[in-house]
């Protein structure tokens, strides 16, 4: 659920949403969402000083169980 509520919200800024590239990784009670985007998108995705993204490690927070420790990162 988490992982295409990202990929709705990257797609929506970017682009070039069919270079878009998701995956998520778990790391004991650590799951990494890593999202790619095409280098032009890249400071859209960012935000100025980093709003946006900060924005969406937020929500993404919020709608964690408490359980288990999301992290957001972005790459080119």
């Amino acid at each position: 659920m988490v992982k295409q509520l990202v990929e709705h919200v990257i797609k929506e800024l970017v682009d070039a949403p069919q270079r878009v590239k998701i995956e998520v990784f778990h790391d004991g009670p650590k799951s990494i969402i890593e999202v790619r985007v095409a280098p032009d998108d890249f400071k859209r995705v960012i935000g100025k000083d980093g709003r946006i993204v900060k924005s969406l490690r937020a929500m993404i927070n919020a709608l964690s169980t408490g359980q288990t420790d999301i992290v957001v990162d972005i790459a080119q």
